[in-house]
């Protein structure tokens, strides 16, 4: 049997979000790809569809307040959705008090196996790629967490293609023929805005600063508490940097020669994280670097790989924790 060339395929697969949306039925599980990859034409035609789904349970990762879905959802135009989220990211307490029952509470490296062995069976992803290279390659760019998981699980694929999804490096790649439909639609990535300086942060930084030696490799969260410590490791050498999510500062310490990943002891020379949430320009900086490399999160926020590094160092903002486990920021 001779096989399809993917170009041809690709062709046939291109549709409008309306009519992809039509693939979905009432009842189903449905991923959609979240943080500052989230689908926004896609989670908008979704909305629009809604009289005619109902019982529809949506998943994804990690809720950012400016978020379409996130918007949507406090408004309440999802009453005849569940969303579940497994992270609660900076939605806020009132969004997470609206969805406890959808709120899956663990580590996020063990996700992407929920999704494999169908203990959270997902009958469609709905995600974002950017334009297939010459071999039919697209990169999940941006979002590549638990997303590639989604991708395989799923029994059906509808992408959003969009130009301005930075190509990043690393396994974070999925191939024309690993998706059922294509939305080819081009929009602006959502960003983050700059977060208030305090001088409280400022203080802190210093502290942690000065327990972070030259040569170590640091995990870093969200915050304007992280902003501060990274504008305070700015006399520090050779620092490598193993994370989940690549934000600004981290772009700036790689420009003044602070980060250079040498002695990482795993993936030497190499930033690995799973996302990227910030500006314009970090979502360029992160295109077609050969420095920068993101995994999924089974690989990155796996504890076996986190001990591996030298001198590893994890940094976090933490105003409260829940019984679940769970570090609001």
């Amino acid at each position: 049997m001779k096989a399809n060339y993917w170009p041809d395929e690709y062709l046939q697969k291109r549709c409008s979000a309306e009519q992809a949306m039509k693939k979905l039925k009432s009842g189903q599980r449905v991923f959609v790809g979240s943080s500052c990859g989230e689908p926004q034409h896609l989670v908008h035609t979704l909305v629009n569809k809604a009289p005619h789904l109902s019982d529809l349970e949506i998943v994804r990762l990690m809720s950012l307040q400016n978020s379409p879905l996130t918007r949507l959802a406090t408004r309440g135009e999802f009453e005849q959705f569940s969303i579940r989220s497994i992270y609660q990211g900076s939605a806020g307490t009132s969004h997470l008090e609206a969805n406890k029952p959808f709120i899956t509470p663990m580590n996020l490296y063990a996700v992407p196996n929920l999704f494999k062995k169908r203990f959270l069976p997902i009958n469609a992803a709905l995600i974002q790629a950017s334009p297939p290279d010459d071999f039919g390659w697209m990169s999940l760019g941006i979002s590549v967490d638990v997303v590639l998981a989604a991708v395989r699980a799923a029994d059906l694929v509808i992408a959003q293609v969009n130009p301005q999804m930075p190509r990043v490096l690393g396994h974070s790649f999925i191939h024309a023929n690993d998706v059922d439909l294509v939305v080819e639609k081009d929009e602006d990535l959502l960003t983050i805005e700059q977060l208030p300086e305090f001088e409280s942060a400022h203080r802190i930084a210093r502290l942690v600063a000065n327990l972070i030696e030259d040569g170590s490799t640091f995990q870093l969260g969200l915050g304007a508490t992280p902003k501060a410590i990274l504008l305070a490791l700015s006399d520090k050498n050779d620092l490598g940097v193993h994370t989940q999510f690549v934000i600004d500062g981290i772009m700036n310490l790689v420009s003044m020669g602070v980060i250079t990943n040498k002695y990482k002891g795993l993936n030497d020379g190499k930033i690995v994280a799973t996302n990227a949430v910030g500006s314009r320009n970090l979502y360029e900086f992160v295109h077609d670097n050969p420095s920068i490399e993101f995994y999924p999160s089974d690989y990155v926020n796996n504890p076996g790989i986190i001990g591996l590094h030298n001198k590893m160092v994890t940094i976090n903002m933490v105003m409260e924790m829940d019984l679940t486990g769970l570090l609001p920021f």
